[in-house]
């Protein structure tokens, strides 16, 4: 399992490109977040100076429905205008990947989470990937992936 601990992170604004798609729609080859990946590179990539994050928000229910998937950084200034999502302050599961393939181990993460025996607390406000140094060579990635939680009340 790659659930590492739990945190809580206040605010973040969030600028990039974003679609909209499903896990049935990935699943069954009709998804969009690669083409995401390939506009990201060829376009934006270049230009970051950051972290780049995948950004999961506006959950339609939870992870059957329809989300929007988004690929950017975070920012601290209202310099970024066009396409800005903001996420609520929040606690966060955190789970980080085994280092492989870049998109071996994401899925596996994303496996690990939809099994993870407290799922239930997921609020589906934003969760997101964090693609920072240790995921520069995609033949040896690690990546984290923060997934919003409800207080649990024991």
């Amino acid at each position: 399992m790659s659930f590492s601990h739990v945190e809580h992170l206040d605010k973040k604004r969030f600028s990039g490109i974003s679609t909209v798609t499903s896990n049935a729609d990935e699943a069954a080859g009709k998804g969009r977040i690669s083409a995401m990946w390939e506009l990201f590179r060829k376009q934006i990539i270049k230009t970051a100076t950051s972290d780049i994050i995948a950004l999961y928000s506006q959950y339609e229910t939870d992870e059957s429905g329809t989300y929007t998937y988004s690929i950017g950084t975070f920012f601290d200034a209202c310099e970024h205008g066009e396409d800005v999502i903001t996420l609520p302050s929040s606690l966060y599961a955190v789970f980080t990947s085994r280092r492989g393939r870049l998109e071996e181990v994401v899925f596996e993460t994303w496996q690990d989470i939809w099994s993870w025996d407290q799922k239930a607390l997921r609020t589906y406000t934003g969760d997101f990937e964090v693609y920072g140094e240790t995921a520069a060579n995609s033949e040896d990635a690690q990546v984290t992936v923060y997934v919003a939680v409800k207080h649990e009340n024991k």
